[in-house]
């Protein structure tokens, strides 16, 4: 099934084994709302955004259906030593995840823009928000580019021209490792994308997907297959749905072809799924390659070419062993590690794919994330 084999594999590699990390998806939080961004915005959006009381959350706001059973998805040991919440704090982040867990590098990827461009938010005010949120990131974390904290930029969705011009006025800014799309319900591969696409792939960076906490509640956010779950639990489990319709309308609409160099990260949807999804994607564009004459490859080859898979949420078999066949399957090249730190179903590096061989855990905890992302 893979394209990239390893020759040999040596045993599990030893607690005392140093792995250079990436971590994919940490989630950083703005403290202080709405009033944090305003230096960040013209004088006259922040007037405007004032006059209605208009605010942003830890969190998007959910329905009493869908909130965390816990009260929170932010873990409540993670908050920060002045009483913040997990990850609003750039220095804590270092000390609690990057130096207790040995990660080397730790792309951000704020979900508050996400929600706001996905659904909370409406098209004109979406772009205003997403350049205040990055630019507050760049600026009052001090990203340069040479520490171990990059950025995911958000781009505003709704408007796929100005999503491109957010990519082209910070591509240059030495600490944009990716540019973090958020969904709204069109499949990746329509032709409303494209301009994003273009601008991403000229610059060189790939495009992580995340759940931006919209999914499957609000109008306008992709929804998964069938109608409204009821309950959190049962929100949670299918948003996997989402990552396999977008992957395959990518490849059968010709988005590879169009862009070959594209990279498309989806972080947080799993990865068990992967492997039925591209037997099936295989054996129907054989039989029925007349339809999209376009796909010139299998889909195997355009997913190992152009996509990524993030390995939380890791679901683990009774069997360890079970798990490794299922990865070893489908490519050791298709996972990049991520911790989905500070939320409350993270995984750690030292707790994750223990039962790997070494070459296998080298490639996934670091060696495929430096291949993908602009680090």
């Amino acid at each position: 099934m893979s394209t990239e084999t390893l020759s040999t594999e040596r045993p599990i590699s030893p607690a005392t084994e140093r792995l250079s990390i990436v971590d994919c998806d940490v989630h950083p939080i703005v403290k202080g709302g709405m009033n944090s961004l305003f230096p960040y915005m013209p004088i006259a959006w922040q007037k405007r955004l004032k006059q209605k009381a208009a605010e942003i959350v830890t969190v998007a706001p959910l329905t009493l259906r869908f909130e965390h059973p816990n009260g929170s998805a932010l873990r409540s040991d993670a908050a920060t030593p002045s009483g913040g919440p997990g990850g609003s704090d750039p220095d804590y982040i270092k000390t609690d995840l990057l130096d207790k867990h040995d990660i080397d590098i730790a792309i951000l990827n704020c979900l508050q823009p996400g929600a706001m461009a996905a659904a909370l938010a409406g098209p004109d005010e979406s772009v205003v928000m997403c350049s205040a949120f990055n630019d507050f990131f760049l600026d009052n974390w001090k990203l340069t580019g040479s520490g171990p904290l990059r950025l995911a930029i958000s781009v505003p969705v709704q408007d796929p021209v100005a999503a491109a011009a957010e990519i082209r006025r910070l591509a240059k800014n030495p600490a944009v490792a990716a540019v973090s799309l958020p969904l709204i319900n069109i499949r990746m591969g329509n032709r409303y994308y494209y301009p994003i696409y273009e601008e991403a792939h000229r610059c060189g960076l790939p495009i992580l997907l995340h759940v931006t906490g919209t999914d499957s509640i609000y109008y306008g956010a992709p929804h998964a297959a069938v109608g409204l779950p009821e309950s959190y639990i049962e929100r949670y489990v299918s948003l996997s749905q989402i990552a396999e319709s977008n992957i395959s309308s990518l490849i059968f609409s010709g988005t590879f072809e169009k862009f070959p160099g594209l990279k498309f990260l989806f972080a947080e949807y799993g990865f068990a799924w992967i492997l039925p999804l591209l037997w099936r994607m295989d054996r129907t564009w054989r039989s029925l390659r007349h339809e999209t004459p376009w796909v010139k490859k299998s889909p195997i080859e355009y997913v190992h070419e152009n996509v990524r898979l993030s390995t939380q949420p890791l679901d683990e078999p009774e069997r360890p062993e079970d798990l490794h066949t299922l990865i070893k399957l489908f490519g050791y090249d298709l996972l990049m590690f991520s911790s989905d730190y500070p939320h409350w179903d993270n995984d750690m590096p030292e707790q994750s794919l223990r039962t790997l061989p070494l070459e296998a855990r080298r490639k996934i905890f670091g060696d495929n994330a430096r291949k993908v992302l602009r680090l």
